[in-house]
């Protein structure tokens, strides 16, 4: 058991002092630079248009909880916005000067849809003719001309449909990416009209990360909680950050490609200027408008690449401030961990403290004993308490917790409580102490030990057994000081009654006896008489009772063989054996006195034998 202690003690003190070290060093650490992720590719382009950093943006703004977090946020979707927007007018452009080849499926819609627009413009021409027609008609030709134009617009109203059907169809044909860019354009466009409703959202997302982020608390698990959501954060902030390392790698690519094509066409240019000398100036402004789309395109690209290195920025000083926190937070947990080590070692010691201050002196008696390991518990139980207020913090309902942990101890402790409050009661100055002959409970003895929580009698039967114990140890809770009662024969006077009885045989005189008994009794008894009338005087004048009479009193009863004189007098409870066994020899003597002869002649006789009761 020693060298499990030994062991558990140098182990703490060992944890203890890599908490201090680690509490000193981390101030160091939390403002240490920190270094970018460089790690691989974990975001792809997908469709027509990338919208993926906008919805990136848009995952991590709930996630900011810190006004400087919001304002990271803010900048972000800002950005990300603007990148996109570019990334749609590209997409436009491109959609328009250079369509994608048309499959056959979609070659034949696109003449269908070419067909309906042909006939659309035939029909809408047809109606503006009508109204002209209508409005310098005659009144005898309005007529028809009306039902002419009705006609008309009900025709065109049909083929608007069918072109409105020929399109959808294009459009999931593949064959009109212009339309399907323009649809994801109009539903990036209503994503500025939703952000003013989900403001409320994301500040109820804040709130909901703030309620662990933001603790107040300094306890262990409210500090590992709220580091463990940081670092998730940090995580989702990197993951970012890669994904835009991928896109600037793209842009990149499309611009070495792009000045490829223009070096190329600056080599050309001049080839098409000596032309445009020979008539030819179409080609010369064919290529002129390349050129400048290609310039046009790369101006876009870098207004794109320089929008991504802005957000990767932002994300970095985001996750270098949610790193910072998340740094704090391990500081705190690392001092707590101290300080729960610090206490577990407090208590340990606590052990062997308490023996060399109670073993001082003289030996170790039971008591003192009981108090160590009372105070030892005590010790541990609130070194428990507060590792245990480190590690998890006061309750929120701590006032509600405290009175329901309280009316519930007090119920299952109950006769723990009284039988310790009977301790005090006990120790009182009308308590017992260790050597009185008492009787609990209908159990006589000598008391052995009066604890906290037990009292211990030696059995003897009863008070005038006190020198013959039974041998047996009976324990009584404490509690029957309060809720039952007891008796203390060693009290400060000790006082009882006790009586003998004397036979006196048919044929002698009982006055002469019944006289010398009583003087014989009241001369043995007369000091022990005198200070029990004290005792009781002082008594009564406390209590206000009246006063009472301790001297001996004579009765006599007949017999069938004469009469018997019953004797009763005080006498110290210590004392009763000897007093009894004097008065014993006293009566004898005088008894001897009676000649015996004339005993026997008189009543045929035995002479008389002398008659014991038990004290009353």
């Amino acid at each position: 058991m020693k060298t499990f202690y030994r062991f558990t003690f140098v182990v703490s003190l060992v944890l203890m002092a890599a908490a201090l070290i680690g509490v000193v060093f981390s101030r160091y650490w939390i403002n240490m630079p920190l270094e970018q992720d460089r790690g691989g590719p974990s975001g792809t382009k997908s469709g027509l248009v990338d919208e993926q950093p906008l919805l990136t943006a848009e995952a991590l703004a709930p996630l900011a909880v810190t006004r400087e977090e919001q304002d990271f946020a803010q900048e972000a979707l800002r950005v990300a916005d603007h990148e996109v927007d570019l990334t749609f007018t590209s997409a436009l452009r491109n959609a328009t000067l250079h369509p994608a080849p048309l499959s056959p499926a979609a070659r034949s819609i696109s003449s269908r849809v070419q067909e309906l627009q042909s006939q659309i413009k035939s029909q809408q021409d047809d109606i503006n003719r009508l109204k002209t027609q209508l409005s310098q008609a005659k009144e005898s030709q309005k007529q028809s001309i009306s039902e002419d134009l009705q006609l008309q617009q009900a025709l065109l109203e049909v083929a608007q449909e069918e072109l409105d059907g020929a399109q959808q169809e294009l459009i999931r044909a593949g064959g009109d990416q212009k339309s399907t860019i323009q649809r994801l354009q109009d539903q990036h466009e209503a994503w500025h009209q939703r952000q003013a409703g989900a403001a409320g959202a994301g500040a109820a997302n804040a709130a909901i990360s703030s309620a662990i982020e933001q603790t107040p608390s300094r306890s262990l698990v409210a500090q590992a909680r709220a580091w463990l959501q940081l670092n998730s954060k940090a995580q989702q902030l990197r993951q970012a950050q890669n994904e835009l390392k991928v896109r600037e790698a793209d842009l990149a690519h499309q611009r070495q490609e792009l000045e490829k094509q223009a070096n190329g066409g600056e080599a050309t240019a001049p080839a098409a200027g000596n032309a445009g000398q020979n008539g030819n100036s179409g080609s010369l402004f064919s290529t002129l408008k390349a050129v400048a789309e290609q310039q046009r395109d790369l101006s876009e690209l870098d207004k794109r690449s320089q929008d991504l290195q802005a957000l990767d920025a932002l994300y970095a000083n985001w996750g270098a401030l949610v790193v910072k926190r998340q740094r704090t937070f391990a500081i705190g947990m690392v001092q707590a961990v101290f300080w729960i080590l610090a206490i577990f070692l407090l208590v340990l010691l606590a052990g062997p403290m308490l023996r060399m201050i109670f073993s001082r002196g003289e030996a170790e008696s039971q008591r003192v004993h009981t108090v160590r390991v009372a105070t030892r518990f005590a010790i541990q139980a609130i070194g428990l308490a507060l590792m245990l207020l480190v590690a998890f913090g006061p309750p929120n309902q701590l006032a509600t917790v405290l009175a329901l942990a309280g009316a519930g101890l007090t119920v299952a402790l109950k006769d723990f409580i009284v039988g310790f409050v009977g301790w005090f009661a006990l120790m009182g100055p009308n308590g017992i102490r260790a050597g009185d002959w008492v009787e609990i409970e209908g159990v006589g003895g000598e008391v052995l030990e009066v604890g906290p929580l037990h009292t211990i009698l030696l059995e003897t039967g009863g008070w005038s057994d006190a020198g013959h114990p039974t041998g047996r140890k009976v324990t009584f809770v404490n509690s029957f000081a309060i809720e039952g009662h007891y008796f203390n024969f060693s009290t400060s006077g000790q006082w009882l009654w006790d009586e003998i009885q004397v036979p006196i045989p048919a044929g002698i005189d009982p006055q002469p006896l019944i006289e010398s008994i009583q003087k014989l009794v009241a001369r043995e008894t007369e000091t022990n008489a005198r200070l029990a009338e004290q005792d009781w005087h002082r008594v009564v004048l406390v209590r206000g009772g009246r006063a009472f009479s301790a001297a001996p009193a004579i009765t006599v009863q007949p017999s069938s063989g004469g009469v018997t004189v019953i004797a009763r007098y005080i006498t110290r409870a210590p004392e009763w054996r000897d007093v009894r066994a004097r008065l014993y020899g006293e009566i004898v003597e005088l008894l001897r006195r009676v000649p015996a002869a004339a005993v026997s002649s008189k009543t045929g006789e035995a002479p008389p034998v002398l008659a014991t009761t038990e004290p009353a």
